[in-house]
């Protein structure tokens, strides 16, 4: 597994770990596509950075939507409630950093959802 599948690894992992208590249940899917189920978390592709000469990516920023349901009543509550503890746990992984987190959509099949996005730097190992 490489470098950058371990950094999405843990941060899928640190997610699980977030008890929300304003829904009923909570995913991270395993994967970036329209085939949502909110309340979830997602966690993208990230963009890379090369340092100097080294042969592979020394950081990654990585973007996690948190996403609710557009008919769950007051979606922006429970958004103040799932964004903060999710960033939390993000925080925790080691070599990882929460820089921001910026409201808009997230697309799915069955039409945009509430979401933000939340960025986080992660630290690669050189050259990995």
């Amino acid at each position: 597994m490489s470098a950058i599948e371990q950094a999405a690894a843990a941060l899928r992992e640190a997610a699980a770990t977030v008890t929300p208590t304003t829904v009923d249940s909570f995913r991270v899917h395993p994967d970036v596509g329209p085939g949502v189920d909110p309340p979830a978390v997602i966690v993208g592709v990230p963009a890379l950075e090369w340092e100097g000469l080294c042969a592979g990516p020394t950081s990654a920023q990585f973007p996690v939507w948190v996403v609710v349901p557009p008919d769950l009543a007051r979606a922006d509550v429970r958004l103040y409630e799932l964004v903060p503890l999710v960033a939390a746990a993000l925080d925790e992984v080691p070599d990882a950093t929460v820089v921001r987190a910026d409201p808009g959509t997230y697309p799915s099949s069955s039409g945009d959802l509430p979401a933000y996005q939340i960025q986080v730097d992660y630290a690669l190992s050189p050259g990995a």
